[in-house]
C-alpha cells in the first residue's frame, strides 16, 4: 500500500490458500490506485497463515471468528480507505477495475452504492458463462435472490458510519439482507455494464446452487411485504423481463479477458471464449 488509500478491499478467508494467492494478486496488480487489501483468516490450516505474514502489502489477521459476515465486519473496522468492498478467495478482480471504480466514485460524490458485471470462471480459467446486471432493485431481490454480486460491489465509508453493519449472524443471505437494509436507509446504487470481476466456480463455492438460494431466501424472506406474497412469481417475471430488455443475455463474440489460473498467482493468462453463454448451472 502506498500513498493515501482510496480503496479498502477485504477478504474473508478460510482454508483456501491457492485461491487467496490468486485473489490477493489480482488485487495487487491494479494499476493507477492506491489499495488496501485486509485478510481476515478464520484460523486455517492449510498455511495461510505463515503464508500472509510473509505479505507485506497485505493486512492480514488470522484467528477464529463467527463466520463469513464477521470477518468481513472485521476487516470494515480495520479498513482506512474510503471506498470498500470485499473479495472473497475464490474471486479475482480484473485488469482496470479498481481504478475505473475510483474514478467513478470522484465522479459521482452522490452514489453510495456501484456494481458491475462478471465472469464465471472454472480454476483453470475457462469461461463456464458471462453475468450481466442491473441497478438492485427492492422488490426484485425479495420476490426472487440477490441478483448483483459481492464480487462487483463497492460502497462508500459513510454506509458503515451509519451503523449499517453486516449481520454475522447469518450463514448465506448476509449480503442481500445487508444490501436490502442500506437500500432502505435511502443510499444510493448505480450499476456499471463493465466486467468487473471474476467468479471461479469451484463447484463448492458456499451460497451457490438451488438449494443454496432457497436457503439464503428464507433467511431474509420473513421480510418480505405481505402485499409482495401474492405477486411474487409475476415480480420475478418483470425482473426477467428487465434483465432481458437491457440486453443482459447478449454477448459479442469472442470474448477475451485476463486473470490468475489457480494454482499459478505468478502471472495473469490471457483466455479468449470464442462462444461465450449466459447459462451458469444450478442459476
Amino acid at each position: 500500500m502506498k500513498g493515501t488509500v482510496s480503496l479498502s478491499i477485504v477478504t474473508p478467508s478460510l482454508s483456501m490458500l491457492p485461491y487467496l494467492r490468486c485473489c490477493a494478486a489480482s488485487i495487487a496488480d491494479q494499476q493507477g490506485v492506491a489499495i488496501e487489501h485486509i485478510v481476515i483468516d478464520g484460523g486455517s490450516s492449510d498455511g495461510t497463515a505463515a503464508w500472509l505474514s510473509g505479505q507485506s502489502e497485505i493486512l492480514g489477521v488470522s484467528e477464529k471468528d463467527r463466520g463469513m459476515y464477521d470477518a468481513v465486519n472485521k476487516g470494515l473496522r480495520l479498513a482506512q480507505g474510503e471506498i470498500l468492498a470485499y473479495l472473497n478467495c475464490d474471486e479475482q478482480y480484473l485488469p482496470g477495475t479498481l481504478a475505473f471504480v475510483a474514478n467513478f466514485f470522484s465522479g459521482h460524490p452522490g452514489v453510495d452504492l456501484l456494481f458491475g458485471d462478471f465472469l464465471v470462471t472454472r480454476p483453470d480459467g475457462s469461461l463456464v458463462a458471462y453475468r450481466k446486471s442491473f441497478i438492485p432493485r427492492p422488490i426484485y431481490i425479495y420476490a426472487s435472490y440477490l441478483y448483483t454480486f459481492t464480487c462487483t460491489m463497492f460502497f462508500r465509508r459513510r454506509i458503515i458510519d451509519d451503523g449499517l453493519w453486516f449481520d454475522p449472524g447469518l450463514r448465506i443471505a448476509g449480503d442481500a439482507e445487508w444490501l436490502l437494509r442500506v437500500l432502505s436507509a435511502g443510499f444510493s446504487a448505480r450499476h456499471c455494464s463493465r466486467y468487473f470481476s471474476v467468479f471461479i466456480d469451484t463447484g463448492e463455492n458456499a451460497s451457490r446452487g438451488r438449494e443454496a438460494l432457497a436457503a439464503a431466501r428464507r433467511e431474509y424472506g420473513g421480510e418480505m411485504p405481505a402485499w409482495l406474497k401474492s405477486v411474487r412469481f409475476p415480480v420475478s417475471g418483470l425482473r426477467l423481463l428487465e434483465k432481458t430488455l437491457r440486453g443482459n443475455y447478449r454477448q459479442s463474440s469472442p470474448l477475451a479477458y485476463d486473470m490468475y489460473k489457480v494454482g499459478a498467482p505468478e502471472s495473469r493468462r490471457h483466455f479468449i471464449a470464442e462462444r461465450p453463454a449466459f447459462r451458469w448451472r444450478n442459476r
